[in-house]
């Protein structure tokens, strides 16, 4: 509620004692800026460098204010200054004594009157009341009610001229039960009720009693109730009640025509705010603030500063009302209260002000006649500490004219030093701006690969439940053309695959299977790969040292992001050429690379002698979708995977051309621990026509993709089981069923992913055999020796991977 609590005001003063002596000064052109002693000049942080643009000049300045001399008795001009203030400053301060007086009768006359407008809307609301209170006693007095005839009251009570929104109802002292309620058509049966806290509280004082405000089911608005007790042979028989609407006591406020900028409201016993004059649709069934309920609660009447709910300081000041628990409360700006002795002390202070200036200027006026060589002086000081050239002429007195021989030669010396200076902050600021605008591109990419790694996420789902579809397809397909079209749809679904796995890879979401690799070894490898992907009109190249170290990286992702790189080269090269690999072992420091890596990587080179790329295409060549490749012939993806691959496994990719001489991508890849492991044997077919008897627990919370690998399952012989959440996976688990393997999707709902599942169920069931799956590897927590299967994968993968569990167990 406006204007009816308070929150103490705070205020903070800082202060910084100026620099003196000798600063560095830019001038950027159009104004001037001091750096004070020891500010940060270097690139970064709050230096120069971050703030300001290249300087036009560089200068060396000294402080404006007149260098000590060894004597301490004051000058001329400090003499004449002195005396000034001394003849004014006893009538300023008198003037201010009796300005101060004037405001503080001022505030307490405005404040006394802000209290009497309290107490007079008090006497006014209680007498809204006292007339509400005379409609119910003359009701009580009805023989009808005497007699216990309800329905020859309710008809007097309808005939009664109520205000509009008024109305009565009847109660029960003994539960509450509604006997009468004329906002109902006559008629209607009636039901409900309850003795709350104010109906008993009427029957135990045997006097009427506001009640709390409440939102009417029957009128549909807010109201208040004043409840009378009816007592027949000294026991309590009836409440009658008398309901008004809320808006009848915001009109008694608005009626009181309240001053402009004041607030006017009414609160009843629980600090609901009842009545408003200001936004009463939007306060009113509101709380007052706990301040002021906590005051109001102590005592019946008080001023107060406070914040209205508008955030506008304010000066409360409440009444309650004679005869019932009801606040009035009156809130004023506080700004507003004694504004009369302000714009008289402001317009004192203002000839005060003029009269000191005049007695300054005429002081300064003496001053000047005498102190002149020495102003002129500090004149060619001050234009020597802004850069400029001190001139030679003479004062008319030998010191003076010593001295400024003196400055005119330093001068010339600071205006040689500034030049050096000047180049050196210009070279600083360049270095910032280029760092800027690294840091720049490398949000930028960042905000990227989390847009692409969601879409190629929920891509997966959709592709991971058409594949199910067309592999079911394809074991009902009745003829040859049917099955040769649905494998084209496979093959589409593993090119959809293929996309999102270059997503996933520059949003470095991919499910990675990093292991130590024989860099040299898989390059050779790859040859002949390489030369189907290039032309014949282009040479091959391989430079892979002995003694090369093994990186840590996934093979399948290092072989497509050199196929990547290779493809790119060979359209950079229509008229054929050079495509050269190397490999060797780098150190580096956190200066050697934009991306501040340390320690021991292999560097992977490979260069073209291609057409070279467009310096103002270079910052967007990592990102999805972007090509320079007519329409059709790219899909902008091959260097973004190259990118999100480097990036997630630790290392880092580089970019550097010339056009008209070519490109060369490298590859930072960490050095693993380990040495490489040897292949395994190819692992032995699935027979044809084997038997299956395993029961598996697919849990997946995507319906589509759930139903259609369970189906798969199922026309393989497998017995499924199927949840959608852990919590019902768990329930399965604990019911004593036979569950041979546990398939899992890893992002689930409901709170527990699909590892913490795996986790549960082993301790559950410690035989039972887990095979996880996911579209998305974000944020991925430790398998721990679960096995992963990512999405989307074809059914005899699927199989495969469950072949497999049984080979590991």
């Amino acid at each position: 509620m406006a204007g009816l609590a308070w929150r103490p005001g705070d205020g903070r003063r800082t202060g910084k004692p100026a620099s003196c002596g000798v600063s560095v000064r830019l001038d950027p052109g159009e104004g001037d800026r001091d750096v004070a002693d020891g500010e940060d000049v270097a690139a970064g942080g709050r230096g120069i460098a971050a703030t300001m643009p290249a300087p036009a000049s560089l200068r060396v300045a000294v402080s404006n204010r007149p260098a000590r001399t060894s004597s301490s008795a004051l000058g001329v001009r400090g003499r004449l200054l002195l005396a000034a203030v001394a003849l004014l400053l006893p009538p300023l301060l008198g003037g201010a004594l009796l300005l101060g007086g004037a405001y503080t009768r001022e505030r307490r006359v405005a404040e006394r009157h802000l209290d009497e407008t309290a107490h007079m809307l008090a006497l006014a609301v209680d007498q809204q009341l006292g007339q509400s209170q005379a409609y119910l006693r003359a009701l009580i007095a009805s023989p009808a009610l005497a007699q216990g005839d309800i329905v020859a009251l309710e008809a007097q009570a309808r005939a009664i001229d109520l205000p509009k929104g008024y109305w009565f109802r009847l109660a029960a002292a003994s539960d509450g039960r509604v006997l009468m309620n004329t906002a109902l058509p006559p008629g209607t049966p009636l039901s409900g009720g309850q003795l709350g806290p104010n109906l008993r509280a009427a029957l135990e004082t045997r006097r009427s009693r506001v009640g709390n405000l409440f939102n009417s089911t029957v009128t549909n608005q807010q109201a208040i109730a004043l409840h009378e007790p009816v007592f027949r042979n000294g026991a309590p028989a009836y409440i009658l009640s008398l309901v008004m609407p809320s808006t009848e006591f915001t009109q008694l406020l608005t009626d009181q025509q309240l001053r402009a900028g004041w607030i006017g409201a009414v609160v009843d016993r629980s600090g609901v705010i009842i009545a408003r004059t200001r936004d009463p649709e939007r306060y009113v069934g509101q709380k007052a603030r706990p301040e002021f309920a906590e005051a109001y609660a102590k005592q019946s009447s008080g001023r107060m500063p406070g914040v209205s709910l508008e955030g506008m300081p304010t000066i409360v000041s409440f009444r309650r009302t004679p005869s019932q628990d009801l606040v009035v409360a009156i809130a004023a700006p506080r700004d507003e209260l004694g504004r009369e002795a302000w714009r008289g002390l402001l317009l004192a202070l203002a000839g005060a002000v003029a009269l000191f200036a005049l007695a300054m200027g005429l002081a300064l006026r003496l001053a000047r006649g005498i102190t002149y060589p020495v102003e002129q002086l500090a004149a060619r000081a001050a234009a020597l500490g802004r850069g400029a050239l001190v001139p030679t002429e003479t004062l008319g007195l030998a010191e003076a004219d010593a001295v400024a021989q003196v400055l005119a030669d330093a001068s010339q010396r600071l205006a040689r030093s500034s030049a050096e200076q000047e180049e050196k902050v210009r070279a600083a600021v360049a270095e910032a701006e280029s760092a800027n605008t690294a840091l720049f591109q490398a949000h930028r990419m960042e905000a990227v690969g989390r847009l692409t790694g969601g879409i190629a996420h929920d891509f997966n789902n959709l592709l991971q439940a058409v594949s199910g579809c067309l592999d079911m397809l394809l074991r009902r397909a009745p003829d040859d053309r049917s099955r040769d079209l649905i494998r084209a749809g496979m093959q589409a679904v593993d090119r959809g695959a293929g996309l999102t796995r270059q997503l996933m890879a520059f949003a470095r979401r991919q499910a990675l299977r990093p292991e130590p690799l024989d860099v040299a070894d898989l390059m050779r490898t790859m040859r002949q790969l390489l030369m189907h992907a290039l032309r014949a009109d282009i040479v091959l190249e391989m430079v892979l040292p002995q003694g090369l170290w093994p990186a840590m990286a996934d093979s399948a992702q290092l072989e497509l992001a050199l196929l990547n790189v290779a493809v790119n080269a060979r359209d950079a090269m229509p008229n054929g050429g050079v495509l050269r690999f190397v490999a060797e072992n780098v150190h580096l420091a956190p200066d050697q690379t934009e991306d501040a890596l340390k320690g021991q990587f292999v560097r992977l080179a490979v260069t073209d002698t291609g057409s070279g790329i467009d310096p103002a295409v270079l910052p967007h060549v990592f990102e999805p979708f972007f090509t320079t490749k007519e329409v059709g012939k790219g899909s902008g993806l091959g260097l973004s995977q190259v990118y999100g691959f480097a990036r997630q496994s630790g290392g880092t990719v580089h970019l550097d051309s010339v056009p008209g001489v070519g490109t060369t991508v490298t590859l930072f890849l960490p050095r693993a621990a380990a040495a490489p492991r040897r292949p395994s044997a190819p692992a032995e077919a699935r027979p044809a026509d084997r038997v299956e008897t395993r029961t598996v627990l697919v849990v997946e919370d995507d319906a589509t993709v759930s139903a259609t690998v369970s189906a798969s399952l199922r026309e393989r012989g497998f017995t499924v089981m199927q949840a959608s959440r852990a919590d019902q996976a768990l329930a399965l688990l604990q019911d004593g069923d036979t569950i041979d393997i546990l398939f899992s999707d890893i992002v689930m709902p409901g709170g527990m992913n699909g590892v913490e599942l795996a986790k549960v169920a082993r301790l559950l069931r410690p035989d039972l055999a887990v095979l996880l799956t996911t579209g998305y590897a974000e944020n991925l927590p430790p398998l721990e020796g679960m096995r992963l299967l990512p999405k989307p994968y074809r059914m005899d993968q699927l199989l495969d991977a469950l072949d497999a569990l049984d080979a590991l167990d």
